[in-house]
């Protein structure tokens, strides 16, 4: 009898496992959306992450945001980031305390994740 049941939540912890990974791969967006600029500085903060012992990177995220017809990234950290800087498609910040981004924050959507750092949790 104990066989059959520790089999059973054996292949209930493999099957929840398969799901939550098919869960973060269908947020991940197409590598050909991703500016060269983001790509390249992912890059770097991974090789960076090897060399330091305390990078936060692990922790982090970078998120794709949909604000008036136009896509921004946003590089969420765990540790430091309440209110993360936004950067347009051609990798500069935008101000948004200035028109037309006033209302950013309260209307940007369609939330997608560039990149996740391995122990990044998502709240």
């Amino acid at each position: 009898m104990k066989k059959p049941l520790i089999l059973l939540v054996l292949s209930l912890i493999l099957i929840s496992c398969e799901k939550k990974k098919d869960i973060q791969i269908e947020n991940l967006v197409p590598q050909s959306e991703i500016p060269v600029w983001l790509k390249e500085k992912i890059t770097a903060d991974i090789i960076a992450s090897k060399t330091n012992q305390y990078s936060s990177i692990e922790i982090s995220a970078w998120i794709r945001y949909k604000y008036e017809g136009n896509y921004f990234f946003e590089n969420h950290n765990l540790l430091s980031s309440s209110f993360p800087p936004v950067y347009n498609f051609q990798g500069s910040i935008v101000p948004l305390n200035e028109d037309p981004y006033l209302n950013y924050q309260n209307n940007k959507c369609c939330k997608q994740f560039v990149w996740k750092g391995s122990s990044y949790i998502d709240f």
